[in-house]
């Protein structure tokens, strides 16, 4: 996996005190500040790691983790890589929209973003995150609110915040980090205030989904399985004892059920809170860790930094791999594919370290255009 950002978040900020845990053991509070607003970092490591000097930090690229289309499907949204704006080689770092009709970069906003992005199914609002903050932002760059609490990085742990997900009707937001909590908020009609923070006892929690119509957060989690809370109270509701224990990715697939990327196994498998797991179904995919659910019941396979994604039917019941070239011309490394997202047409986007944001029409990959 690629190396998470450390934005520098030093100076004037809000103190959370989220670098360590209550002396209860409790995770730290949540909070919402009005704009864009600096998070004190407490204990956390908050010094970029730069790395070697190499002539591929200076090539553009973006991150694997932040993937989403707008709810219309006219605009895509990714987040490009900070190397090279360290290097001055470009003058933005992070959340970038693009226009999917001619592919066209419309929007750039320079907040050094790196974890998940998610679009509000009805309002023109996008969250995105590092792995201290989560702004709550319009497409033209104004963030509304910043939002705080998960744990940031040590000098013993990397965390950051792998996945967001608006319910169903906008009104909450679920922020799931690598620290061991997803944290929820209350987002109806543009305001922001906390709600239940799920602490996940054991394990790391990898990607979270929304099920029975926004009730119920389904949880993957490395090292446990797959966990289901309530949305409402913030109560565990079951656990699929007899799912496999590393589960790294899920999406929602109708019907009360979810699918489960096993990395263990490199398998699929099909689960409810009231019945048995599926044996299930072998995946091409060695972490099948990014999951998205399209039109018709489709399911989207990647993870990895694999070069191919699977595209597997309702009820996992047939597939297709697609592969991407095996190497970038003048640059000679792997595409390495990230995230997948599905356009409401059934158009499918895929985020790439090396190629940026591709769009799959069935028969070739065309690139939109590069930071």
């Amino acid at each position: 996996m690629s190396g998470t950002t450390r934005r520098a978040l030093l100076g004037a900020g809000l103190i959370l005190g989220a670098g360590t845990l209550s002396a209860c053991g409790r995770p730290p509070g949540s909070v919402c500040v009005e704009g864009d607003q600096q998070l004190d970092p407490g204990g956390g490591v908050s010094i970029p790691f730069l790395g070697a000097e190499t002539p591929l930090r200076r090539e553009p690229q973006l991150g694997l983790l932040g993937l989403v289309v707008s709810p219309d499907g006219t605009r895509v949204a990714a987040q490009e890589w900070w190397h090279r704006k360290s290097l001055s080689e470009s003058r933005t770092a992070g959340t970038t929209i693009w226009d999917t009709a001619s592919g066209e970069i419309v929007t750039r906003f320079d907040d050094s973003m790196t974890g998940a992005i998610a679009w509000h199914p009805q309002d023109d609002l996008i969250a995105t995150a590092s792995e201290l903050a989560i702004h709550l932002a319009r497409p033209d760059g104004e963030v509304l609110w910043t939002l705080g609490g998960h744990v940031p990085s040590d000098s013993l742990r990397s965390r950051i915040v792998r996945d967001l997900a608006f319910s169903p009707d906008g009104d909450q937001l679920a922020s799931l980090s690598t620290d061991g909590t997803v944290r929820l908020w209350t987002v109806a009609a543009g305001t922001c205030s906390t709600a239940q923070v799920l602490r996940i006892s054991s394990g790391t929690p990898m990607a979270l989904t929304y099920m029975q119509g926004g009730a119920q957060i389904a949880v993957a989690v490395q090292g446990r399985g797959t966990e289901v809370w309530d949305a409402r109270t913030g109560e565990r509701v079951a656990t699929l004892e007899d799912c496999s224990q590393d589960a790294v990715g899920i999406a929602a697939s109708g019907r009360g059920r979810v699918i489960v990327g096993i990395a263990e196994e490199a398998r699929l498998q099909s689960a409810s809170p009231d019945s048995e797991c599926e044996p299930g179904v072998e995946s091409g995919i060695p972490v099948p860790e990014f999951l998205a659910a399209g039109p018709g019941g489709r399911i989207a396979v990647s993870g990895g930094e694999s070069g191919r994604v699977e595209l597997w039917g309702a009820g996992l019941a047939n597939h297709e791999r697609v592969d991407l070239p095996e190497s970038i011309p003048d640059l000679g490394v792997p595409g390495e594919l990230g995230r997948t997202t599905w356009g409401p047409d059934g158009t499918l986007f895929a985020v790439t370290r090396w190629w940026g944001v591709i769009v799959w029409d069935g028969q070739e990959w065309s690139p939109l255009e590069m930071p």
